[in-house]
């Protein structure tokens, strides 16, 4: 089928230059949108998402609102300085309070059930007890809360309890904040796969010879921003995620924190287990932007239920999938002007629930200096 020449009508609604286009319909690129146009009220803004919906991370994540688990902070330790671990907490922390106020508390479904870090190598345990007086500082330094950090037990395990962790629904968190931005008049453009970006004109060229051009772009594509932007270094992490059907006489109440973060796991629906993570058991494969299953993850997390949390005989899975986070090396994000008329933010490494809405709020404010 050949493409249809443009009317009249369509080239005026095609080729007029918006003030600002956003690519990437995630949590970050929405939020970007959402607090510009609280600003400028009257400019011309317009997000971009090759999906039909946004199909990176911000859908597609457990649904944590954490800010760290101490054998994290521990492993961020051995690769940035402390002032930087102790700002990129401020930073989550922050960013789950304007998240929970923005969007409100009710339409994103969110929970502080108590958050937990099992143990089950004595050793490690000990290693992280170690280091609570250090990690509860930074909290104090962080956020102003005292004590988050606390040795406990939790169904035989030694664990270490979080305070003012809680959990939330990712789609409605999506849905609602879509909505917010609908009345506010913000444009979108689903299923638009671009192809390149021009980030010296502002020009976004989209397949059948569609181009878009705008004053200000924000490119908010995290883990594919490296294959629009080769300069900017974001490494992908594929995560796989399954929830259980219903579980009798269920006792993982809660969320959950296992690993230096890498497994996590919560209550959801009714009586029913989300266990994600072990990337790290097959790294280099889960460095990649596809999407899918990694049998070797899956076949650990289903033994991981069985040997470790005891899941009663007879459970099955009711639903999986894998979503696509993205990385810099120090696991700070990026968020910095690239030319005259672009910026960039991506690298959320796996934080977005947290990071996303205060990186957005902060590009938003970027856009105009």
């Amino acid at each position: 089928m050949k493409n249809a020449e443009r009317s009249f009508w369509e080239s005026e609604l095609y080729n007029r230059e918006h003030d600002l286009i956003i690519v990437g319909a995630g949590l970050t690129g929405q939020s970007i949108a959402y607090f510009y146009k609280q600003n400028h009220p009257d400019e011309k803004v317009l997000v971009i998402d090759r999906g039909f919906y946004p199909i990176g991370a911000s859908t597609r994540n457990a649904g944590f609102a954490c800010f760290g688990s101490v054998t994290e902070h521990m492993a961020d330790m051995e690769i940035e300085e402390e002032a930087k671990i102790i700002d990129r907490i401020r930073r989550r922390f922050n960013g789950l309070q304007l998240l929970r106020q923005t969007l409100g508390d009710e339409n994103i479904d969110y929970r502080e059930p108590g958050a937990f870090e099992i143990f089950t190598d004595d050793e490690v345990f000990q290693k992280a007890v170690a280091q609570l007086d250090i990690v509860n500082r930074w909290l104090v330094e962080a956020a102003g809360k005292e004590d988050v950090y606390e040795i406990t037990e939790i169904n035989g395990f030694p664990a270490i309890s979080i305070r003012h962790e809680g959990c939330l629904h990712p789609g409605k968190m999506m849905r609602t904040l879509y909505e917010k931005n609908l009345e506010q008049g913000v444009e979108f453009r689903w299923q638009s796969q671009v192809q390149n970006i021009d980030e010296a004109s502002g020009v976004v060229n989209l397949g059948n010879d569609v181009q878009l051009k705008a004053s200000q772009l924000a490119i908010a594509t995290n883990s594919f921003t490296s294959s629009l932007l080769k300069e900017v270094d974001i490494k992908p992490g594929r995560g796989f995620v399954f929830v259980t059907k219903p579980i009798p006489d269920f006792k993982w109440k809660g969320t959950f924190h296992y690993d230096g973060g890498y497994y996590y796991f919560r209550e959801v629906g009714e009586n029913q287990l989300l266990l994600g993570g072990a990337r790290s058991l097959d790294i280099d494969v889960e460095t990649t932007i596809e999407f899918g299953t990694n049998e070797k993850i899956k076949n650990h997390l289903i033994s991981f239920a069985n040997n470790v949390l005891k899941l009663p005989e007879g459970w099955g899975v009711e639903k999986e999938w894998s979503g696509i986070m993205g990385f810099t090396s120090t696991k700070s994000p990026i968020l910095k002007r690239i030319s005259e008329k672009a910026i960039v933010v991506a690298g959320l490494s796996g934080m977005g629930v947290a990071l996303g809405m205060q990186l957005g709020k902060e590009a938003s404010e970027l856009v105009r200096k």
